[in-house]
């Protein structure tokens, strides 16, 4: 949670602080973050050498803390986004691996409840970082970038109580010879050779950028159209965050693919009832349905792949769903901004996206899931 909190609450003090400055270092600063989800991945590749991951964790966590100490001696320097670039970098990798090892952690009994506690940690992450960067705003701006260096660090160094873990990566037994292109193609190999479940990687990516494109624009929508106050949508959030901590204690003792796919689908209500909403009550509601549909189906997801994917495919089956997911939610934010500006309403832009999202939905739900 505290790695978490300092990633997202960075991202927003730093598009405050540059929107200042100009539009174009708001532009440099996304154009980095995506050049830092690419480069993650040939990032992994190299670090997948290393077996201990605890170590690895560490000093990665701590390199990151590092980072947000000094970016505020460069706000108005191009260094700031070289460090930009190795944040989004330490980022991905961090939980690409973080995630890989939890099936050594945890038994496959534990394994939805422990990944349901992980989302609903990142509903409060995803709460208490912007948070901090409106608590502080009357502060000197380097105050929160000193903040997160400090949590940071006293995050990494938590990451001590873990045992040693290692991977087991046959690869690297038998002394292939590694490459980023040959790990990403292995890794998509090995997760299109478990039926079903590359339709699921690719349904939850393209549910989640939906989740983010309404997000990114929500409280215009919220308090402009809806017409709620900028308070009660920040409460909102804080109601958001306390119904996903709640999931973390359900345990549903289904099989994962019929629960992914009832998450999918309530995930979707969300995207529909929130654009209907015109009060507050109903607003709540739709984050309710928020809440237990990406919960339930990033829980599953992640539960399909830590029990049905080997060691050496994992972590980079991860980083290059942060890759995926990064890359085309920049793309999606983009072209929902600029369809507004050359007239189309909030509302019809909503619409849009849901339709694009559900159409794509139903096309890999019968040509690739239900076909398998």
């Amino acid at each position: 949670m505290i790695s978490l909190t300092a990633q997202y609450g960075y991202t927003v003090a730093l598009n405050i602080i540059l929107a200042q400055i100009s539009i174009n270092s708001v532009m440099l600063l996304w154009c980095t973050k995506i050049i830092g989800s690419f480069l993650s991945v040939p990032a992994n590749t190299w670090l997948n050498t290393i077996q201990n991951k605890k170590p690895l964790l560490i000093i990665l966590e701590l390199v990151k803390s590092g980072m947000f100490l000094l970016l505020p001696f460069f706000f108005h320097h191009w260094i700031l986004f070289a460090g930009v670039l190795l944040i989004e970098i330490i980022g991905d990798v961090f939980s690409g691996n973080l995630v890989a090892l939890i099936p050594k952690l945890v038994n496959k009994k534990g394994l939805s409840r422990f990944n349901a506690a992980i989302t609903s940690v990142g509903s409060i992450s995803y709460f208490l970082g912007p948070m901090l960067v409106g608590l502080l705003q009357g502060q000197q701006q380097a105050m929160l970038f000193y903040l997160y260096g400090i949590i940071t660090f006293l995050g990494g160094l938590t990451l001590f109580a873990l045992p040693s873990i290692k991977l087991n990566n046959q690869r690297l037994s038998k002394e292939f010879k590694r490459n980023v292109k040959s790990d990403v193609v292995h890794s998509l190999k090995a997760l299109n050779a478990v039926k079903g479940l590359a339709g699921f990687y690719l349904i939850y990516i393209l549910f989640d950028n939906m989740g983010t494109g309404l997000d990114s624009f929500e409280v215009i929508f919220v308090t402009k159209i809806i017409g709620i106050s900028s308070a009660q949508y920040a409460y909102s959030l804080s109601f958001l965050a306390i119904v996903s901590s709640i999931l973390a204690f359900v345990n549903l003792q289904f099989p994962y693919r019929f629960v992914f796919q009832i998450g999918a689908l309530v995930f979707a209500s969300y995207a529909i009832v929130l654009v209907v909403s015109r009060n507050l009550a109903t607003v709540l509601f739709s984050y309710v349905l928020l809440a237990i549909g990406s919960t339930i189906s990033g829980n599953m997801l992640d539960n399909m792949i830590q029990t049905q994917i080997a060691d050496e495919s994992r972590t980079q089956i991860f980083v290059v769903e942060d890759v995926f997911t990064n890359i085309l939610a920049a793309a999606t934010v983009f072209v929902m901004g600029f369809v507004q500006n050359i007239g189309l309403s909030i509302t019809s832009t909503y619409v849009s996206l849901i339709i694009l999202t559900m159409s794509a939905y139903l096309i890999i739900e019968f040509f690739m899931v239900r076909k398998s």
